[in-house]
């Protein structure tokens, strides 16, 4: 592969039991980039845990069956359809449909919408739940 840049791009919920969200990491050749970061804190924690994963699967190589299905991804529609659709901005964001953006993004979980009835946000974290890798 000389010459071309090579970039994996995979899609995990890190700590999905405590509450982070779904974040995007795309590896090229010499960097690696993460959605969604809120501090230097949480950068070092995904890398760590991204260097445990890529070591261990090195480890195992042999016993690995590769899969070359694409991991499914939460609809924006689906997402919609569960918020209040009131554009009340207290998420930060300008309307229902960005929000729903941002959380197929990964960059906004269930918790980050207020006027979230408990009815849909349990519907929506079921939802979302959906698209854990399971580590």
């Amino acid at each position: 592969m000389e010459g071309r840049c090579a970039s994996l791009r995979l899609s995990f919920r890190p700590g999905a039991w405590r509450g982070y969200p779904k974040k995007m990491i795309t590896i090229y050749q010499k960097k690696i980039a993460i959605n969604a970061l809120k501090d230097e804190a949480e950068a070092r924690k995904i890398v760590e845990w991204l260097k445990r994963e890529i070591n261990d699967a090195w480890e195992n190589r042999d016993s690995i069956t590769p899969s070359f299905e694409a991991m499914p991804q939460p609809k924006l529609m689906e997402i919609l359809k569960l918020l209040p659709k009131t554009n009340c901005r207290e998420c930060k964001e300008p309307t229902c449909l960005v929000f729903a953006t941002r959380v197929v993004e990964g960059a906004k979980g269930p918790e980050s919408c207020p006027a979230l009835t408990s009815e849909n946000r349990k519907k929506l974290e079921d939802y979302l739940g959906g698209f854990d890798l399971n580590i």
